[in-house]
């Protein structure tokens, strides 16, 4: 696994959070799903916000089907 520098870390951090603000705190899943998908997506090289939050938006609408939960917060 690579290692990430402190600015894609932080990053990845908040789209995490972003992106799970609408799923419930006890969808341990779907959250582990949309973290994954969020350091796969950096691991391929992808360290930008926007890149990042868009990897995360597309596994909440593949884990949950609906794009209503996505809704920004920015």
């Amino acid at each position: 696994m690579p290692l990430f520098n402190a600015q894609t870390v932080t990053a990845m951090r908040a789209v995490l959070e972003e992106v799970c603000s609408h799923i419930p705190a006890n969808s341990t899943s779907a959250r582990t799903l949309i973290a994954s998908k969020i350091l796969e997506c950096a691991s391929n090289g992808e360290d930008t916000y926007d890149g990042l939050l868009a990897a995360g938006r597309r596994a909440v609408i593949d884990q949950l089907g609906t794009v209503g939960v996505v809704r920004s917060t920015r």
